[in-house]
């Protein structure tokens, strides 16, 4: 074994950075997740503003393109870093906001959260161009699995503790002066979490990487065949997920009797219960099985979540807090082994030479996608506002025709998930056996 690492494969160190998940994630949750998105309702924000918000994350991804040309020389760590720190500061712009209330009217405070956002995610999106060449070249690529469930556990149990906290501050009815204490709450743990990224090792970069002077291949990269075969998965993805836990916020808070904001938090909260039952379900069975499988197995079971939204918001099946609650935690499970299994098949497809500028097109791409999509999907939205008629028992109007279309892009994934390439790839059904026999719910199986 090499000295490098400890007792099981993971270089010395590590550790720090699954503190900085527990405490970053926290901070993202209030910025990034439910909390702006109920703020933003408050302010009036029509469903395109909400798609903008939700898009402008993954958008400013697309700054890592011209990054990648200067994060080998840099190197990893120390480029990261520093965009993380510099971000903290439009998150300080934004406690002011609600600060302003009667000073500014509402639809002024919305710009200014706008811009404070763009900021704040143009920071992030340059910075976060050094974070994939980085976590993979700490990480050997046989304990990937592992190191993914521990870093999905970690983010979860934060965010959950977070979406608690929020629901218990913020209540039914928040007022200003609560949302920016939320923001500050956002500042002191993304302060706190940058306190453990900085002591996580770095992973040194190739001489030829950091000497890498000659214009890129662009098009080498992009004919690269299981590569281009993952950015079409990607690309279908993205477009299906973006804005989504956005919308479901203005799902419900539709209507003459909307849920209550600490409803929403709560019953949202659930998505990370969900996301981190990955670790105790998943095991090591990413590392053992694959991808793929596990891919296939999400997308099934997030075509169910997704087929139940539609029968809610076509008044078949009742709006109440239990059922919303258990929808967000199936989806929080189904969608993190998704991005668990596709990122740790990205980090095993993408070669060492030119690793930087690979994970930049792949997060461009995905991340533009990401960021189009939600847009879009608020101008549908706002678009057939006023549409509604019933067929087949179903009351068909803008959120239940939003619901339907995601089940068909649902189906297009799955096809092209059966076309990436990966070695050593396990069947579906050799995932369930091994789920019967070593899980709490063996059973299922009956006697031997």
């Amino acid at each position: 074994m090499n000295k490098a690492t400890t007792s099981q494969g993971f270089p010395p160190g590590i550790h720090h950075l699954y503190w900085f998940f527990f405490l970053n994630f926290p901070s993202c949750i209030v910025i990034m997740d439910s909390p702006i998105f109920l703020y933003a309702e408050n302010l009036g924000a029509s469903a395109t503003v909400m798609g903008l918000i939700a898009g402008m994350t993954p958008l400013m991804a697309v700054f890592q393109l011209p990054a990648a040309d200067h994060v080998n020389r840099v190197g990893y760590k120390r480029f990261v870093c520093a965009g993380w720190t510099l971000r903290q500061v439009f998150v300080l712009g934004l406690v002011a906001v609600p600060l302003l209330h009667g000073v500014l009217n509402p639809q002024s405070q919305l710009a200014v959260v706008l811009a404070m956002l763009l900021f704040y995610n143009l920071v992030r999106g340059i910075a976060s161009c050094g974070w994939f060449p980085w976590i993979t070249g700490l990480v050997p690529e046989e304990i990937r699995g592992r190191y993914l469930l521990r870093e999905n556990a970690c983010a979860n149990v934060g965010s959950l503790l977070a979406s608690l906290l929020a629901a218990w501050y913020l209540g039914a009815h928040p007022q200003n002066r609560q949302f920016a204490v939320m923001f500050v709450f956002s500042l002191v743990t993304g302060l706190v979490s940058l306190w453990f990224l900085y002591r996580v090792p770095d992973a040194p970069v190739a001489e030829d990487e950091a000497a890498l002077r000659h214009p890129v291949p662009w098009g080498a990269i992009l004919r690269h065949g299981p590569f281009r075969k993952l950015l079409w998965v990607n690309l279908a993805w993205a477009l299906m997920a973006g804005g989504l836990m956005a919308f479901l916020v203005k799902f419900l808070k539709r209507d003459a009797l909307p849920m209550p904001d600490d409803q929403v938090m709560l019953a949202t909260s659930a998505k990370f219960v969900g996301g981190l039952a990955t670790l105790w379900l998943l095991d090591s069975r990413l590392d053992r099985f694959g991808s793929r499988p596990l891919m296939h197995t999400a997308l099934a079971l997030c075509f169910l979540w997704v087929a139940g939204w539609l029968l809610m918001a076509g008044n078949v099946w009742p709006r109440s807090f239990a059922a919303v609650t258990a929808l967000h935690l199936g989806l929080g499970f189904s969608v993190a082994v998704f991005g668990m299994a596709l990122t740790r098949l990205t980090m095993a497809t993408v070669p060492r030479m030119g690793r930087s500028h690979f994970f930049a097109i792949y997060s461009v791409t995905g991340s533009l996608m990401m960021g189009i999509s939600p847009i879009a999907w608020g101008i549908f939205l706002d678009a057939l506002q006023h549409v509604s008629w019933h067929w087949a028992g179903v009351e068909w109007n803008a959120f239940s025709l939003y619901f339907a279309v995601l089940l068909g892009l649902m189906v297009a994934v799955g096809a092209l998930v059966q076309r990436v390439e990966e070695t050593r790839a396990g069947r579906v059904e050799d995932l369930f056996s091994d789920f019967l026999r070593n899980s709490p719910f063996r059973f299922l199986r009956g006697r031997d």
